[in-house]
């Protein structure tokens, strides 16, 4: 398919709202494909998807922090049901507040991607030089007969 800056605007709109850039071109009728060819290409295109695609990720970002930071309270309203002949009259009881602490995933989720050298699953060591492995046998070997 032949470039058409009207199709990459149409693209970036999908991406700023989060959307793959697979599933982005799919929208437009092209093969993302077609979509790299014209970022290697046109630097132009490439630096305007990236600048769509940071958008959502910004936002995504954002919000981790704040979900990995922050306490969130929000107030729950307790309603109690009266009977008043036919009709059942829903009266406020209490107003609870509660709190949700920060999200220990997102905690962990943030320090293994921004800090992955202090916090990464696997650690490797190194050795050099030879090995000795001394083999302690937890059962009792037979003893030997006396002979007479």
């Amino acid at each position: 398919m032949k470039y058409s800056k009207e199709i990459v605007e149409k693209i970036c709109k999908h991406l700023k709202k989060g959307a793959t850039i697979t599933s982005a071109c799919a929208a437009v009728g092209i093969h993302r494909d077609t979509l790299y060819d014209w970022m290697n290409s046109k630097s132009d295109v490439s630096d305007t998807i990236k600048k769509a695609r940071a958008i959502p990720d910004q936002k995504v970002e954002n919000a981790l922090f704040r979900s990995a930071t922050m306490k969130h309270r929000f107030k729950e309203q307790h309603f109690k049901a009266v009977a008043r002949g036919e009709r059942i009259k829903m009266i406020p009881e209490k107003t609870v507040t509660k709190i949700i602490p920060p999200n220990v995933t997102a905690q962990i989720f943030w320090l293994k991607n921004r800090m992955p050298e202090d916090w990464k699953d696997k650690t490797e060591h190194e050795h050099s030089g030879g090995v000795i492995i001394k083999v302690i046998s937890a059962v009792p070997r037979p003893k030997k007969k006396k002979e007479k």
